[in-house]
């Protein structure tokens, strides 16, 4: 079994002194019997030497930093080579590769109270003396700090309940699962899933475990250690996906005539909880490119411009990574947004672990200062389907009305297996985060060095996009290069026949394709041996060595979308007096529902919108894909009774 590894490394440029707390710490390891975990002393003579250790080893779970130590940067950043840095240098260049990892101080008595000052990064400050002499006290205060870390204290909590195996008198109504158990019709359900997936399925009546709905007892416990991990105010649970954690916030924060700024290409969660509460929104323009078939997120000009034009805007919602993996520069739009009092809320869906590795970590949301932030924990985190975190850093946030609308949405009846996938997800992403992702980043770089003599497909990275959307490099826009985005438009072969091979040949399940690309996504539970089947698959396909048809008529470019303008708010269209028409002979009305593409949820039109003859261009050719689009029935969409001049 391999257990938890707890390496403390100790950074110190006195030889003789470095040798002297190590070894006094790794003597005093054996007095913990610890044999839930293994712990290991490391040490640094330079400060060179700690930071490649702490970005080479992900096994570092706690820093001891003498504070006397004389610091160079020659081996950290090439541009300087001769420059001199001080403790709070080196304790920022830590925690920028690490941001979990706590730094103990290692000083002399005269110094405690000032160093203290110098950083808020600093987790304790130590004696120098006193370590020497009992390092005991070092030892056992960061393996408490460590335990801390890796607490669940709803899984722990549910975990033991679970075990005692109480006799149930409550709901649910299989009782442990005994109706199926017991059932010789339906007891293949019990067995396939196991005992266990029926007496985890509890009753609300757990009072020890606590409510969702008030945050109490075991779950508020563990809502409050994901707040630690992801450095916020509040966390918050969702067990029904981030499309309900969007509504909830959006209800929380607009009321009836509230404007607010969204990009068009926000999912439709956004605009649905828009509708809700009867805000007015201001639209920020798509931005496709036709060839690769994706869309980017809007230019900071635009957004700069809608912040500027509308002070009196409560609300700018935004998409802080999009499906395919690109980057706004959320710092931009926080500092912009923030300047004229307007909250920020970022959709941050498809990023959730972009605090706990230094190659994401500026496009953060949480780390860019934004007010609200969603998560859907299980999209390329380790929670089950439909967990949400909300995240709150709103220094002006309204708990109690916050409270009344969660609990408009929460169930009173929470799938408790969701609730504690939530509280081991916010523990992987603490005490291992830093290591999985650092490894998944190195397996794309290994599979497009592979791939650089490929003749016809080719994975795309931000160079491609910064030619792609001319706004990008001014924009600062970045990639996340876990999303895979595989450009084969090159090959004979239509992108429907190369799914399909894929997943009844290859047996791969890809996330989404469009006319020219195709998307996988690389999550946490991403392998070196998936990575190579995939390999595989598209060298098979790049040397045409498949049995696929050429395709004759390759799939249309899709163009540019219109402006969304609107004749009226949208909870108006969407609440009122509505019938339904052929799209085909919709232009000149008023759309009184959503018309969505799915993947990626973003919609064609919302309530409200002035259907023009472009959108719906664009929705045939759409159609005429075999995309799925919801909001289309039977060929015919929901508008307004009333016409334009009504309205």
């Amino acid at each position: 079994m391999n257990l938890p590894l707890l390496k403390i490394l100790v950074i110190e440029d006195d030889r003789e002194l470095l040798d002297q707390i190590t070894q006094n710490m790794a003597r005093a390891v054996y007095n913990f019997e610890r044999s839930d975990i293994t712990i290991e002393i490391s040490e640094a003579a330079t400060v060179p030497s700690a930071i490649r250790q702490i970005e080479n080893d992900p096994d570092i779970q706690a820093v001891v930093l003498s504070w006397d130590i004389e610091g160079f940067w020659e081996d950290i950043n090439e541009e300087k080579q001769k420059t001199h840095c001080n403790n709070v240098d080196i304790i920022s260049a830590i925690k920028e590769i690490r941001v979990s990892v706590p730094i103990y101080i290692l000083g002399n008595e005269n110094q405690g109270l000032n160093i203290i000052d110098e950083s808020i990064d600093i987790e304790s400050f130590f004696f120098r003396d006193d370590i020497i002499h009992d390092p005991e006290s070092i030892l056992g205060y960061i393996l408490n700090d460590f335990d801390d870390r890796a607490q669940t204290p709803f899984w722990k909590a549910y975990k033991n309940y679970i075990t005692e195996t109480n006799d149930s008198w409550h709901t649910p109504g299989h009782c442990g699962g005994l109706s199926f158990r017991n059932s010789p019709y339906i007891n293949d359900f019990y067995h396939f899933y196991g005992r266990n997936a029926f007496v985890g399925d509890l009753s609300v009546s757990v009072e020890s475990l606590g409510s969702l709905a008030e945050g109490t007892n075991a779950i508020g416990k563990a809502q409050e250690a994901a707040a630690y991990t992801f450095e916020v105010t509040k966390t918050y649970f969702v067990t029904n996906g981030s499309s309900t954690s969007n509504k909830v916030i959006l209800q929380t924060l607009l009321r009836a005539g509230d404007k607010v700024i969204v990009d068009r290409n926000c999912h439709k969660s956004v605009h649905y909880g828009i509708v809700q509460s009867g805000a007015e929104p201001v639209y920020l323009s798509s931005v496709l490119h036709p060839d690769y078939g994706i869309f980017a997120p809007p230019t900071l000009g635009e957004i700069r411009k809608a912040i500027e034009d509308n002070p009196d805007a409560k609300l700018i919602v935004l998409t802080g990574c999009t499906y395919e993996g690109l980057l706004l520069d959320i710092r931009a739009v926080v500092a912009a947004a923030h300047e004229k009092g307007t909250k920020v809320f970022i959709d941050e869906a498809w990023f959730a672990y972009s605090l706990f590795h230094p190659k994401f970590r500026y496009y953060s949301a949480i780390d860019s200062g934004a007010d609200y932030i969603t998560h859907s924990a299980h999209k390329v985190v380790s929670a089950f389907s439909q967990a949400s975190y909300i995240h709150v850093n709103d220094p002006d946030f309204d708990a109690d009305f916050f409270h009344e609308i969660y609990s408009m949405y929460v169930s009173t009846s929470p799938k408790y297996q969701i609730i504690a996938s939530l509280d081991v997800c916010h523990k992987q992403l603490e005490m291992e985060g830093y290591r999985l992702l650092k490894d998944l980043l190195q397996q794309v770089a290994e599979l497009k060095e592979q791939m650089k003599n490929f003749c016809y497909i080719k994975i795309l990275g931000i160079e491609d996009f910064q030619e792609a959307f001319p706004h990008f490099r001014e924009d600062n826009v970045g990639h996340d290069p876990l999303k895979i985005l595989i450009d084969v438009s090159k090959l004979d072969y239509s992108t429907n026949e190369i799914h399909r091979y894929l997943l009844d040949e290859i047996g791969l399940e890809i996330e989404k394709y469009t006319h020219s690309t195709m998307l996988v996504l690389l999550t946490l539970g991403g392998t070196r041996s998936k990575v190579i089947r995939l390999y595989n698959a598209l060298k098979k396909l790049d040397q045409k060595k498949v049995s696929i048809p050429v395709a004759r008529n390759r799939k249309k470019k899709l163009e540019g979308l219109p402006k969304i303008t609107l004749n009226c708010i949208p909870a108006k269209a969407f609440f009122g007096s509505r019938e339904s028409v052929s799209y085909e002979n919709a232009v000149g009305r008023t759309s009184a529902g959503l018309v969505t593409p799915y993947p990626p949820g973003i919609p064609l039109l919302v309530p409200g919108q002035a259907i023009e003859k472009g959108t719906i261009v664009y929705l045939r050719s759409i159609v005429s894909q075999n995309v799925h689009v919801q909001g289309i029935y039977d060929g015919e969409i929901y508008v307004t009774k009333e016409t334009l001049r009504d309205l």
